[in-house]
């Protein structure tokens, strides 16, 4: 690896590599991945690659350099430009390309940036970007000339989505667009779908001056909240910066949850003869016990999208949801987390039922659910945490064991497992009563307490 490049191994996260833009983010770290990851797709044949980019002030120098970095190994480029990332993945399958790299942070702050990585039409994370970073620092890459051009991906997108709505649902929505991505498809899909829709900072401007690129942090959705309260609207829906992650208000501005807010999506396919859906261990018992009382199932997976996506394949699943907002269809086009079709799939499910999504839950079996707890606990230990606290409830509990424990409770159930990107243990609870979370609360942190300790963590 040249000696001028600063590689900072904590860039490599589970699922994409970020960091700060200036620090560890820079075009030479860029163009040094791209360069890397084209090498691999190149050492067989001739490899075509997608290069997109979401609206960060970064972003373009930073593409630039991830061009030249395929270019470099041999690859030809085609350049989509500003695109929300799932239009990148949308774009590797409908061209059968070798693989791609959109740049992007997500919903991080302004001051960050990074890429993910397209391995074909599958994600390319875990020990696969672990063994590219290994691979960087060889630096025995790949030498080539590829090709460049430019080429829009709008029009077939548009047109591919146009074929699986009939223009029918009749939703009033508002949707807050967040200077990001979305502003490119978000809209134009759910009038395609027949919704009339009235939006919120629909401008693109990378630097997200009117609030968070995550539609889910604190406060972020206050402003789309007070345009529902003035007026008459079936939901509110907003798009994270990259337009992966849908947030959703209720018609009286409530926040929803996305493992509650697909329960439309699920009936509406429950209707159409599925039964089997997918979700991670962190998902509401409100849900399970909604799609369980219709005949149907919830199979959990692990916490991560690429878990998701495999456990959706191995049920034949139509729907796969996590409870951060990323959403996926069975769909031969768009087999991603695309926000903007989960939005349009969403009105579309939700003007077929006779109630609203408020009333919908309201009718659901009910559950008081904490917020997601974090406990720092160091790499090497948090994993014998994990395993000692199952070993204090298996006994007398049923336990799913896929990710950590999600351990069932007479009233609820708690969860605990090692999280996937950091030192640290994650935490949730959810109760038929507030009284019935705190109590399941009470008993795993006591013995999480317990269990830390005992490998010398304070």
């Amino acid at each position: 690896m040249p000696e001028t490049v600063n590689l900072d191994p904590n860039i490599f996260r589970a699922y994409d590599i970020r960091g700060t833009v200036g620090e560890q983010i820079t075009p030479e770290v860029i163009r040094l991945i791209a360069r890397g990851f084209g090498s691999k797709l190149a050492e067989r044949a001739p490899a075509t690659v997608v290069v997109g980019r979401d609206l960060r002030e970064s972003s373009e120098e930073l593409s630039a350099a991830a061009v030249e970095g395929f270019r470099a190994s041999g690859c030809d480029v085609i350049d989509i430009g500003e695109a929300p990332t799932p239009l990148v993945y949308f774009a590797i399958g409908r061209w059968d390309c070798a693989g791609g790299l959109g740049v992007t942070a997500s919903h991080k702050p302004v001051g960050f940036n990074g890429v993910k990585l397209r391995l074909g039409e599958y994600p390319f994370y875990g020990d696969d970007l672990a063994a590219l970073r290994k691979f960087l620092e060889a630096g025995e890459f790949v030498e080539g000339n590829g090709s460049y051009k430019q080429r829009d991906i709008y029009a077939e997108y548009f047109e591919v989505c146009a074929a699986k709505f009939d223009g029918d649902c009749k939703l009033r929505i508002y949707l807050d667009l967040g200077n990001g991505c979305g502003v490119f498809n978000a809209q134009r899909l759910l009038e395609i779908a027949g919704c009339e829709v009235d939006t919120l900072y629909a401008e693109p401007d990378g630097t997200f001056p009117n609030r968070s690129p995550d539609p889910m942090a604190p406060g972020a959705l206050d402003a789309l909240a007070g345009r529902i309260a003035e007026g008459s609207y079936d939901l509110g829906m907003a798009i994270d910066a990259d337009g992966d992650r849908l947030a959703v208000l209720d018609d009286r501005a409530d926040l929803v949850s996305p493992d509650k807010y697909v329960l439309p999506l699920c009936a509406h396919l429950m209707d159409s003869g599925h039964s089997t859906f997918v979700s991670e261990v962190r998902c509401s018992q409100t849900t399970i016990d909604f799609v369980r009382a219709r005949g149907g199932e919830v199979t959990l997976a692990a916490c991560g999208y690429p878990f998701i996506l495999s456990e959706m394949a191995q049920v034949s699943a139509p729907l796969g949801f996590e409870t951060t907002g990323h959403v996926f269809f069975d769909d031969p086009d768009i087999k991603f987390d695309d926000a903007a079709f989960c939005a349009a799939n969403l009105a579309v499910a939700l003007g077929h039922q006779d109630a609203t999504l408020r009333e919908m839950l309201e009718q659901a079996p009910k559950y008081f659910t904490s917020p997601e707890k974090r406990l720092g606990c160091p790499d090497e230990v948090k994993h014998a945490v994990v395993a000692d606290v199952i070993e204090v409830f298996k006994p007398d509990h049923e336990m799913n064991t896929v990710d950590g424990a999600r351990i069932s409770f007479r009233g609820g159930w708690g969860l605990i497992r090692a999280s996937n990107t950091g030192e640290e243990l994650v935490m949730r609870f959810e109760g038929k009563t507030e009284a019935d979370r705190d109590a399941i609360a009470n008993q795993v942190l006591a013995a999480v307490s317990e269990a830390m300790r005992a490998h010398g963590v304070a």
